[in-house]
């Protein structure tokens, strides 16, 4: 009797079990569709399931089982890796897009040179001689002493 009254209370506690796994499974089955309704994550693992998509990545998760030594693994190793390096290179130029969008196309730097001409007396009276010949203005300017020799300074950008 001993061991009929075991028996009997290890098939109740199987089936007390048994009604609470399927509980738990029935409680993990509706969460699972609320996330699949609410979130994007979800509905993109609702599409690829409608779009028989899903066998295609069964089929690569079948072909990973064997391990590391197959060739399959290092295909798959290698395609991700490249994945990797070109989603950084597009990142680093949508960011760099976007910089442009904000800053413009160019940066442009412009400096004012002066440039200093050590000249003679007679070399600036033969330069005004000339330019009065041609026509244009003759400069005014009285030019400036350095060491014995006239100095006459000029302005302008460089190009």
């Amino acid at each position: 009797m001993p061991s009929e009254n075991n028996e009997f209370l290890d098939y109740v506690d199987s089936v007390n079990r048994k009604e609470k796994e399927k509980e738990e499974w029935e409680k993990t089955l509706q969460w699972k569709k609320e996330w699949r309704e609410t979130t994007y994550a979800g509905m993109i693992i609702a599409f690829v399931e409608r779009s028989d998509a899903a066998r295609f990545f069964e089929a690569i998760a079948d072909s990973l089982e064997g391990g590391e030594d197959t060739a399959s693994f290092y295909a798959i190793k290698i395609v991700y890796r490249v994945g990797i390096i070109t989603s950084c290179i597009m990142f680093v130029f949508i960011l760099g897009y976007i910089f442009k969008m904000l800053f413009g196309d160019e940066i442009v730097i412009e400096q004012e040179v002066v440039l200093v001409e050590e000249i003679t007396r007679s070399q600036y009276e033969a330069e005004q001689r000339e330019k009065k010949m041609r026509g244009e203005k003759v400069d005014e300017t009285i030019p400036t002493v350095k060491k014995q020799s006239k100095v006459r300074q000029r302005r302008g950008k460089r190009d």
